[in-house]
């Protein structure tokens, strides 16, 4: 499995974690709003809706109510306080504070406007007492339309604090429960300060607008600035959402372990390719040298005779299977031992330079020039004629004439060259019967006086 396809599979799991920890998160969050729903619908079963007066003109009444609801909200381990309130919204019952008037608050508006809401969930609010609060509210049945009072449980935020606080999570992980309106009732790991505040989020206020129940994204956190993936998802039914994030840092480490184990891996190896390579190449240059030191002649730094008997090899078979014309020519510097003996060893070896320089002026990109050994030079020229071939030759020659090699004293030593040429067809048997030709050309044109060309019957 390559790095990018394991990438995406941690990053899908991640995404699984995140999607079933805020599913588990937003069932408990209902189970517990229906709990206490059901102990409204049991206060509202057995208070009648004429008791609901403030003050109340029966004095035992009215305790035994108090000590009702006061009972049913010791069964709700997230209530903080039940109580009662009659049409105008004005609490009637309650284990705090009586005769406080609630028409303001968002719950009492909800169900005298809207006949046919039973119940209601509030968002995030400051109560009288200045303390953070979420109301679920049950209507009372009455005689005839309209509002009668309703039955509320007064949220206790710690709930939810406490709840998540036992939730399992990754170093980096958090959990945020927040109603509809984006303010924070619960926080993991807990910042008691930043509860009420509003979550000014994009990403997760586009998602609240929306008709969408769940929605994943990675972003920077707005309050401890950490990468993380997200899972935000809505409570059904109720004004609350669940945000359940993982740190890139956490889902990301068994992946990028093992990205590096498999990139110092991948290193090694290449390292050891390299170095391999490097050894291959090394061995290569060095044949590369051997080659070309058995091959050529070290004083001109042309092919040396092996080299040419190879080539005249191939050159040959070519020549006799396409039928096209070659030609052998044997060069040889008049008179080179008398430089030697006259001007050194040295203005020996400038000649033979100069020699080799001046054929490489003239000859062709195809022939084949090459040293066969003392003053002696032989030359192939692929593709040519009878006439190609002598014109080439005397081209050579003419060049040669031409050089000039500084003898001893400054005094200028000029050299000419003798050429037997020989030209290959069918008939020619093999590389040593055409060089026999060429040789004997050669012999020819120094009997007639050297500095000149003889070219082979």
């Amino acid at each position: 499995m390559d790095l990018f396809t394991s990438y995406r599979q941690e990053e899908k799991s991640a995404r699984t974690r995140v999607s079933n920890a805020s599913f588990l998160i937003s069932e408990w969050i209902q189970g517990a709003m229906e709990n206490s729903d059901y102990v409204l619908r049991d206060i509202i079963g057995h208070v009648p809706v004429g008791a609901l007066r403030y003050p109340d003109a029966d004095p035992a009444r009215q305790a035994r109510i108090t000590e009702l609801i006061e009972a049913k909200r010791k069964t709700l381990p997230n209530a903080a306080g039940v109580g009662l309130v009659d049409r105008n919204c004005i609490v009637t019952h309650t284990n705090a504070r009586i005769g406080v008037d609630a028409s303001g608050r968002e719950w009492c508006k909800s169900l005298q406007a809207d006949p046919l809401r039973e119940t209601f969930v509030s968002h995030l609010y400051l109560n009288k007492a200045g303390r953070l609060s979420v109301t679920q509210v049950r209507r009372f049945p009455g005689p005839g339309p309209g509002f009668h009072g309703s039955a509320g449980v007064s949220v206790d935020l710690d709930f939810f604090s406490r709840r998540i606080a036992q939730m399992a999570l990754n170093t980096g992980g958090t959990i945020v429960i927040a109603d509809t309106q984006l303010g924070l009732l619960a926080r993991k790991p807990a910042r008691p300060d930043l509860l009420g505040t509003t979550i000014d989020h994009p990403q997760t206020r586009a998602f609240v607008a929306s008709d969408a129940t769940y929605a994943s994204y990675r972003d920077r956190s707005m309050m401890d600035g950490r990468e993380r993936l997200y899972g935000v998802r809505k409570v059904d039914d109720l004004p609350f959402i669940v945000i359940v994030g993982e740190a890139d840092s956490d889902w990301q480490a068994s992946w990028r372990q093992r990205a590096l184990g498999e990139t110092a891996a991948l290193l090694l190896l290449w390292t050891m390719a390299i170095l391999m390579l490097r050894k291959h190449w090394a061995l290569l240059r060095h044949q590369e040298m051997l080659s070309h030191m058995a091959n050529t002649d070290t004083l001109a730094g042309i092919a040396n005779r092996r080299h040419f008997m190879s080539r005249f090899e191939v050159e040959l078979k070519h020549a006799q299977r396409h039928g096209t014309g070659l030609a052998v020519l044997i060069l040889d510097i008049d008179h080179f031992k008398q430089i030697n003996d006259s001007y050194g060893h040295a203005t020996g070896d400038q000649a033979i330079l100069a020699c080799a320089h001046a054929c490489q002026a003239v000859l062709r990109d195809i022939d084949f020039l090459s040293r066969f050994g003392g003053d002696e030079f032989a030359i192939l020229l692929s593709d040519t004629s009878v006439e190609g071939a002598q014109v080439a030759a005397e081209r050579l020659r003419q060049e040669i004439l031409q050089c000039r090699i500084a003898g001893n004293a400054g005094v200028q030593v000029t050299m000419t060259a003798s050429i037997g040429l020989a030209m290959l067809d069918a008939g020619t048997p093999d590389v040593e019967a055409a060089l026999a030709k060429a040789d004997a050309a050669l012999y020819r044109a120094k009997s007639r006086g050297r500095n000149c060309i003889e070219f082979a019957a």
